[in-house]
């Protein structure tokens, strides 16, 4: 059913915050840090360019909060026009980890408007704040983390889960990408995107392998459907920081 596919096409952008943590600040940057992210296509085409900055930042004796801004430019296929998105995130650093708040997925809300061609939506929140520990070692397994959404529309309601799980810290190595070299640890996980709209339920499986900068972000991640074959790769291209 077609607004079946609307509304998986919404979890989708809705698990970008997670999914795509694309974005590598410390809690030293300061505000005007710039990081771009390029994500390409297994067949090499470029499907994402999204270019951070921090716009605000709160500092106290127990935690760093960053206000990022975060405009991308995506394609659906290798044809199609891109379309340019605006979001607004906060992460937040605490003496032991670095957190992504759930109300970030709030400020996709007027771009599953216009999915639903401008009508009204309702969306509302609940579960973790995923979360990524500032001390890691190989071997570690990192917390699972599960993101609860309802989407209601003109009597139709949604509900999508966003679940992360099966995180695990295998090795210490350099990596290179465009930006530069870095000293990560790398990460593996697995994602699970569920959309159950009028008793009929979609899922979307992935894993992911990331290159994770400690006390900062992933600088590199691959993403692989569930049968192991690759799908994308997301590289950090530059990091300005001011």
């Amino acid at each position: 059913m077609k607004i079946q596919a609307i509304f998986l096409s919404a979890a989708l952008l809705l698990a970008a915050p997670i999914i795509s943590n694309a974005q590598a600040f410390s809690k030293d940057d300061v505000v005007g840090a710039e990081q771009v992210f390029v994500t390409t296509e297994a067949e090499g085409w470029v499907s994402d360019r999204s270019v951070y900055r921090i716009v605000g930042k709160e500092e106290s004796a127990a935690r760093t909060i960053l206000t990022i801004s975060q405009k991308s430019s995506v394609k659906a296929d290798r044809d199609s026009t891109p379309v340019e998105t605006n979001l607004t995130i906060k992460i937040l650093y605490t003496p032991n980890s670095i957190v992504v708040p759930k109300e970030n997925f709030s400020s996709l809300a007027s771009a599953v408007e216009e999915m639903f061609e401008g009508r009204k939506i309702d969306l509302s929140f609940s579960g973790d704040d995923p979360s990524m520990p500032l001390n890691l070692s190989v071997g570690q397994k990192l917390p699972d983390s599960e993101v609860k959404v309802n989407i209601g529309i003109e009597g139709i309601n949604a509900k999508i889960s966003l679940k992360s799980t099966d995180g695990k810290v295998i090795a210490r190595e350099k990596v290179t990408v465009p930006a530069g070299t870095f000293d990560t640890f790398v990460l593996e996980e697995s994602s699970t995107v569920k959309a159950t709209v009028l008793l009929i339920s979609h899922s979307e499986k992935m894993k992911e392998k990331s290159w994770f900068l400690p006390g900062m972000g992933e600088v590199k991640s691959m993403v692989y459907d569930k049968k192991g074959k690759l799908v994308s790769t997301t590289e950090m291209i530059s990091y300005k920081k001011q």
